[in-house]
């Protein structure tokens, strides 16, 4: 009897759907990716692209779609003060503004904006360790623009009538 209770509950356990996102997929076989301006994104995205089901593509001609990174901006606001006026934590943001075409250049997502905030509280006593810590957040909110864009495009796709 314990043997089919034990088997009852691993079949449970297996059933509840858990499973790793792995590889970012876009539903695009190529995938060009360029910038007008300097991109951090566009590193990110092509860093999360290697190794996966699309490959990246050298120029536009000899891709699927074209990702173009239009504009990117970080900023560093003052969130909030202390009682005695010093600064208690700061505002975050990355701003990130991108098009997506086909091959023929007919747009696949027009252009959009994606804003990224975090907060950041201050230390007078640790200003390194702060600023270690500011960059670690925007490096993560650079990899979840790039996760949210590629994603973008897989909807966008998926959703697309069929040719």
């Amino acid at each position: 009897m314990s043997r089919v209770a034990a088997a009852l509950a691993l079949a449970l356990l297996s059933a509840c759907g858990f499973q790793l996102r792995g590889d970012v997929g876009t539903g695009l076989k190529t995938l060009a990716v360029s910038n007008d301006v300097p991109s951090q994104v566009a590193v990110e995205v092509r860093r999360q692209l290697t190794g996966g089901p699309t490959k990246l593509a050298a120029n536009a001609k000899d891709a699927e779609a074209q990702l173009r990174f239009l504009a990117e901006s970080t900023d560093k606001t003052i969130q909030s003060l202390t009682g005695a006026g010093r600064v208690f934590d700061y505002r975050l943001s990355l701003k990130v503004r991108y098009q997506v075409s086909d091959a023929a250049g007919k747009s696949i997502v027009d252009p959009a904006e994606i804003e990224l905030w975090r907060i950041i509280s201050y230390s007078e006593t640790a200003p390194l360790a702060k600023e270690a810590e500011e960059q670690l957040l925007f490096a993560e909110m650079r990899s979840e623009a790039a996760t949210r864009i590629l994603r973008r495009i897989a909807v966008v796709r998926a959703n697309a009538p069929a040719r």
